[in-house]
């Protein structure tokens, strides 16, 4: 530094104490710019300088410039622009006060800068961005301001040197304004590479900056692209300064990049495999709470983002990731997102499943469409399983997601029920995950689960499932909020059996764990135990029957010493409660009987020591009470049962010599047990037994021409004691049948002969008061359970296979191959009798089908009887015969005039059977029941054997085979057995939906390929009988149709079916045209079959032309089996037009995507979209024209005729909704497939339904009183109702005429969006030809009763609607 710069500088320090500025200004003025740079880069370049001399510099000349001195702006520019250049370059400690000092005093002066001045300090800051891509810290806050102003400043003329970036190539000198000025600094700095640690400095200037729309989505793109050059740490800051930036706009876009960023990332690191890899993964998920956070606040400050964000996950439902998913669920915790988000996503979820469901069942199109592109339970997954670390701020949304899930599936809605449950089981995993992992949620959980079951909503029942797998999961974690489930046991009085027995069986492990929740419900169950009401009594009773049955199978199961005594004294407390039940009312008695009786049939109850001693002793001292003298034929004494004065059972004692004979039984097969003596439980049975062999009617003071009717006094008593003795009867039966040590054959066929010869009288005689019968069978006055009857039935209706077989899978220890050969040909006398065996299959039929809820028939027991109901007596008939007469044995054969053959109670128990698998989604175990059955099928196990799909798909085929080869054997033998066949064609249809289900879904090649075998030979069959010597039947032809209908989509060709799905890739697939003629060729000829019938019930001669040479036999379609089988193809028709509507709404879908996918610059057609829509368009039309062959042809009954209408208005539907999709997808142009459906739907088709319509309700009611027209004509009640009748009937086709409306609607639209007329397509006129008048329609009393008119119905001339019908508002 030079003297004379020395001088200065002590000058300007000296008027600087002095606070004298104007005149430190006047002296800045005279001297040179390189000057001021000087001073002021030796101020600031000394690390020990404080920066007072450079204040004083900027004071100064912005006192100059105060004072008016015409140099002051320039020098004042000049020390700003010196002091920019130098924190530029400097390298000094940002945060220090010098540097402070110096912004802070800049930005003061910033308002008296000129213009010039500004455009250099601002491009200066830009090229040293360009140079070390970073900003100055210091400048954080003057930046913004600068170049906010720099945008203000008017037209500047500047030249090549100010800025050499801006002036044009030619031009020397160029004016430019401010606004353009700042709009080139911002799209310089955006091209310009950032330096990763000054990042976020760069983007928190560029957004506090005032943009344009265009400006705000530039800096987003870059700062984007900025994100993925930089360390996860540093991400959070990065979104939250697009978040803030989001509110100059843009926000969808913002939102789109954030979300798309961390879907990238998520994919490159979710499959990781190195240690470092799974560091990042965990690393990652934390960052990703972190932002979830930013976005939850940056939300609540502004709610449009949040409406942005609901607007991104819609558009892209289809490809959300769990980043978003988990953003979603943050945002449900806004009280004003709540509601949009839970639906949202619920509808996403539900979605997704019922759209695999649904692709899983169409072959016809699956090839054609792009898989799904997120998976809903991997989602839920993902976030559950991330929540643990990160996410956890989700947790609580994630729950309430999935109890609104829960509860809106247990609703009726539009979703398939396979999506419903799938679901279902979907959340409820879900929440025994959050449950385990998080404790801040269990409180939440349990109160949200007592709250449904307290106010039993819909999905109550889900929700004690859930809760049972919770306490079962970990009793501990469970046990802190007990009081939680006390408090809700107020409200037990007020529950269902079915809801109590649920509850009581969840908590059940806190009842023995927890001394004061066991007292509590104990207290609870004692009191309503005790109620005035019998229903609360029932209730209560099926709860403390719950309890007694969580304990004994507790004991049974392996447990400590210590454990084990403190179960056995709650045991024994509970059978103390259950005690004093027994001494109430009649009615309790008899339920608590029922319900003990069912208890004994389980093995854990059967080998409780501590159980059938308890109750050995109450019922041996209870039968002593009716027990009556050895001199008497009969054992009991029944007057003791019935009041002699109100007639009424004062003693269930037919429930209770039932229960007592299962305690008989328990106690002889215990080894811990052995009574003796002539007291003994086994003695006193043999003694019962045989008297009651011996006794007659006249014993028990009956007489079979007695007086039974309920409307009398001595009917209500003989009708009761005849009930007793009958129950009583049933239970020596069934202990004499299971009984191991008294066995005689023949004891059991002299009391089933009482049974039957009493069962009779009372069926015959017993009427109400109107004289109707009361009891339709025997079957409904025996007690007889359910595994009684299975083990008797395994008997006499032997499997020949296991008979003939030492290895097969049911002969192993205790019931080896010797024993079942041994012991069958020990009960032939039982299987001789065809009553017996009939009686033992209608009461497993009744006990099958007769109960619901939680007391059902657990699904081993159901297998179980439908392995009996085939292997023992169906499969008789399945096997071909050459004479043609089926060669069964002597039960089977025999038929009886009044009942049931045994062959069709047992196609009825296998229907029975299949219904209820079906109604539990396990009906896949039906066929491995009955063609492979093992022990582990027919024992209690939640989890069913593992078998290969290839086995799998053999056995249902061998079962289908088996029962096609039964069901055509019994055709065979028509008309005897032609109710047997109708029976056995419901089950076949039942399994082949469900193996056409399994086909589809299958992806083993060999299972594939004998499922369709097994199914195109099905169908094929099927329609064979359809052209045979078959009784006209109704039931019979609605069968064989449904079977043919399920079969259907198995008509393709094999390599069509057998055609894997496209994996998100755009291949073309050829359209083969003649896919669906083929596939749906035999339907054809059944509708082709029908229609000729019906011309000729209606006398209309068939065209020779069209006569077929295999025609079918026509004897069997009549004027009553038509109308059920245009039922059956109305119901398949609107299946498949459900289909047609899912594939339409699915163009949608694979248009966008190949949108996404295209390059941007290509504008050739969406090959992979025309194809999806070929192909609903070829759909459509193969089904039009089966359509067409009924349209054609008049119905013989006006039922048919109305499914033939309901036919054509489902399908203008379908249509109307294709031609709603291409509305949304313009892209889409019209091709030759749907004009060729839109001139045979709009054109030929309404041509016919218009005859069809005209003869229906064209003919003339009749003239009125030509005399006196006014005259009011009375109509007689009947005349009115047929007139009512046809009015009715008229809405239907009103309904149809909106559809069309409908139809043609979207058609112009369409037409008008392409620029394609189509209006020459639409042949009939809806305003003129659709016209219903009533002054002309047919009345069906006018033959009988004459011709009258009504006045008011006159004056109507036509019914027309000019708004939608009620039926149609959904639509």
């Amino acid at each position: 530094m030079t003297s004379e710069d020395t001088e200065l500088t002590t000058q300007l320090a000296a008027l600087g104490r002095t606070k004298a500025y104007v005149e430190a200004g006047k002296l800045l003025s005279e001297q040179e710019d390189d000057v001021v740079y000087k001073l002021v880069e030796d101020d600031l370049s000394t690390d020990a300088g404080t920066g007072a001399l450079t204040l004083t510099l900027i004071k100064g000349s912005s006192a100059l410039a105060e004072s008016g001195h015409t140099s002051g702006s320039s020098v004042l520019g000049t020390v700003c622009s010196a002091c920019v250049g130098q924190i530029c370059e400097d390298s000094a400690d940002p945060e220090t006060q010098k540097w402070t000092a110096i912004s802070d005093t800049l930005l003061q002066v910033l308002p008296q800068l000129g213009p010039r001045s500004i455009i250099d300090i601002a491009f200066r800051v830009l090229a040293e961005l360009k140079t070390s891509g970073t900003l100055p810290t210091p400048l954080a806050s003057f930046l913004p301001m600068l170049l906010d102003t720099l945008g203000t400043i008017g037209s500047v003329e500047i030249t090549s040197e100010d800025v050499s970036a801006v002036a044009a190539e030619d031009d020397v000198r160029v004016t430019r304004t401010g606004s353009e000025l700042k709009a080139y600094w911002i799209e310089s700095a955006c091209s310009y590479k950032w330096h990763a640690q000054a990042s976020v400095r760069v983007c928190a200037l560029l957004r506090e900056l005032v943009l344009t729309e265009a400006q705000v989505e530039r800096v987003a793109s870059r700062v984007q692209r900025q994100m993925e050059c930089m360390e996860l740490m540093e991400l959070p800051a990065m979104v939250y300064q697009l978040l803030l930036l989001s509110r100059h706009g843009s926000k969808r876009n913002i939102v789109s990049g954030i979300f798309t960023f961390f879907d990238n990332m998520e994919k490159q690191l979710k499959d990781a495999h190195s240690d470092d890899e799974r560091k990042r993964w965990r690393e990652l998920g934390d960052i990703e709470g972190t932002i979830m956070l930013h976005i939850s606040y940056g939300i609540k400050q502004d709610f449009e983002l949040g409406d942005a964000l609901i607007a991104f996950a819609k558009e892209s439902s289809d490809s959300l990731s769990s980043f978003s998913f988990a953003c979603l669920l943050s945002l449900a915790r806004i009280h004003r997102f709540e509601d949009n988000v839970t639906v949202l996503l619920r509808t996403q979820l539900l979605r997704c499943m019922h759209d695999e469901d649904m692709r899983v069942g169409m072959v016809w199109v699956r090839p054609y469409l792009l898989e799904s592109g997120s998976d809903a339970q991997e989602l839920l997954h993902a976030v559950v399983e991330r929540s643990s670390y990160g996410w956890d701020q989700v947790t609580q949304s994630l729950i309430q997601l999935c109890l609104n899930t829960m509860d809106y599936t247990a609703r009726r809605n539009t979703y398939s029920p396979v999506a419903c449950t799938q679901a279902r089981q979907t959340c409820t995993r879900v929440l025994q995950t959050a449950f385990a992992t998080h404790e801040f949620v269990r409180g939440e959980i349990v109160d949200q689960i007592m709250n449904r079951v307290v106010f039993q909503t819909k999905s109550h029942m889900h929700f004690l499932d859930l809760l049972q797998l919770l306490a079962a999961n970990d009793v501990d974690t469970v046990r802190p909020y007990s009081t939680k489930i006390i408090d809700a046991l107020d409200s037990i009085s007020v529950m269902s059996s079915r809801t109590l027995e649920g509850l009581v069986r969840a908590i059940a492990p806190l009842f023995f764990d927890d001394v004061q929740f066991r007292s509590s419900l104990i207290l609870v169950l004692r009191k309503i135990l005790f109620a005035h009401g019998v229903d609360e009594r029932r209730v209560a009773l099926s709860g403390l029957f719950v309890l007694i049955s969580c304990a004994a199978q507790s004991l049974d199961c392996e447990a400590g010493q210590r454990q084990s005594n403190a179960r056995l004294a709650v045991l024994l407390e509970v059978l103390g409660l259950l005690r004093r039940c027994l001494t109430q009312q009649p009615e309790i008695r008899k339920a608590a009987y029922d319900q003990l009786s069912t208890l004994l049939d389980e093995p854990f109850a059967r080998n409780n020591a501590a159980l059938l001693s308890t109750l050995h002793g109450i019922f041996q001292t209870e039968f002593m009470k009716y027990q009556a003298d050895r001199s008497h034929d009969s054992p009991i004494n029944f007057q003791l049962c019935v009041s002699p004065t109100t007639h009424k059972v004062t003693m269930p004692v037919a429930s209770f010599m039932q229960c007592f004979a299962k305690l008989t039984l328990a106690l002889e097969s215990s080894s811990t047990l052995g009574p003796s003596g002539s007291e003994s439980p086994s003695s006193i049975w043999t003694d019962v037994c045989t008297r009651f062999s011996r006794a007659q009617m006249e014993d028990f003071e009956l007489d079979a021409n007695g007086d039974f009717a309920l409307d009398s006094p001595s009917g209500v008593r003989n009708n009761n004691t005849a009930r007793l003795v009958i129950g009583c009867i049933d239970a020596a039966i069934e202990y004499e049948l299971c009984s191991t040590t008294n066995t005689n054959p023949a004891l059991v066929v002299e009391l089933f002969s009482k049974f039957q010869r009493f069962s009779d009288v009372l069926c015959t005689r017993c009427v109400d008061e109107r004289k109707k019968r009361v009891i339709g069978s025997a079957s409904e006055l025996s007690h007889m359970t359910l595994p009684t009857t299975l083990n008797v039935l395994e008997l006499v209706l032997s499997d020949p296979r296991r008979m003939d077989n030492p290895d097969h899978a049911l002969n192993c220890a205790p019931h080896d191959h010797t024993w079942f050969v041994a012991h069958t040909s020990g009960v032939s006398l039982w299987a001789a009798n065809t009553a017996f065996v009939r009686h033992l299959l209608e009461i497993a039929l009744a006990r099958v089908t007769e109960r619901a809820g939680m007391c059902e028939e657990p699904t081993h027991r159901v297998l179980h009887l439908a392995y009996i109901a085939y292997s023992g007596a169906l499969a008789a008939c399945a096997r071909p015969l050459e004479s043609g007469i089926l060669d069964l044995p002597a039960n089977l054969a025999k038929r009886s005039a009044k009942a049931r053959s045994i062959l069709y109670v047992a196609a009825e128990s296998l229907v029975a059977c299949t219904s209820v698998l079906q109604s539990r989604g396990k009906l896949d175990l039906l066929h491995v029941a009955v063609m492979r059955p093992q022990l582990m099928l027919f024992a209690p196990n939640d989890d069913p054997p593992t078998i290969d799909a290839l086995l799998d798909a053999q056995y249902a085929s061998a079962l289908i085979t088996g029962l096609r080869n039964t069901s055509e054997q019994m055709l065979a033998q028509k008309p005897v057995m032609a109710r047997e066949a109708t029976t056995v064609l419901t089950s076949l249809h039942a399994v082949c939906v469900q193996l056409s289900r399994t086909g589809n879904c299958c992806s083993n090649e060999g299972a594939r390929a004998v499922i369709y075998k097994t199914m195109n030979e099905t169908a094929r069959w099927a329609f064979s009988l359809v052209g045979g010597e078959l009784p006209g039947d109704a039931n019979l032809l609605r069968n064989i149709t449904m079977v043919l209908t399920s079969c259907q989509p198995f008509l393709q060709p094999e390599t069509v079916f057998a055609r894997p799905p496209l994996q998100l890739t755009f291949v073309s697939v050829p359209v083969d045209v003649r896919m669906d003629d083929y596939e749906l060729g035999t339907l054809s000829r059944l509708i082709g079959s029908i229609c000729t019938a019906s011309r000729l019930l209606t006398n209309i001669e068939a065209d020779p032309n069209e006569t077929d040479e295999d025609e079918p036999n026509l004897g069997i379609f009549t004027a009553r089996t038509i109308p059920a089988l245009v039922t059956v193809l109305a119901a398949w028709f609107k299946a498949e037009l459900h289909q047609v509507d899912w594939a339409s709404t699915q163009l949608r879908r694979m248009s966008t995507s190949e949108l996404a996918e295209r390059p941007e610059n290509d504008a050739e057609d969406l090959v992979m979209s025309i194809q999806v829509e070929r192909r609903v368009c070829g759909r459509i039309h193969a089904l039009s024209q089966l359509l067409l062959q009924l349209l054609s042809t008049v119905m013989p009954t006006q039922a048919a005729t109305d499914q033939v209408i309901r036919m054509f208005h489902d399908l203008h539907r379908s249509f109307a909704h294709l031609t709603r999709t291409k509305l949304q997808c313009v892209q889409v142009p019209i091709t030759e497939s749907y004009i060729d459906c839109l001139s045979l739907i709009c054109s030929t088709l309404n041509t016919h339904a218009h005859s069809m319509i005209i003869d229906k309700y064209g003919a003339l009611v009749g003239s009125a009183d030509t005399e006196n027209p006014k005259k009011k004509t009375k109509l007689t009640s009947s005349k009115s109702a047929g007139k009512s009748h046809v009015l009715r009937n008229s809405t239907l086709v009103s309904s149809l005429v909106y559809q069309m409306e409908l139809t043609e609607k979207y058609v112009g639209m369409v037409a008008a969006k392409h620029k394609t007329p189509l209006a020459h397509y639409l042949k009939r006129s809806l305003a003129r030809d659709f016209r219903i008048e009533r002054d002309r329609l047919h009345d069906p009393l006018q033959d009988t009763e004459g011709n009258s008119l009504d006045e008011e119905s006159a004056d109507t001339t036509m019914l027309m609607l000019d708004s939608p019908p009620p039926d149609m508002l959904d639509d």
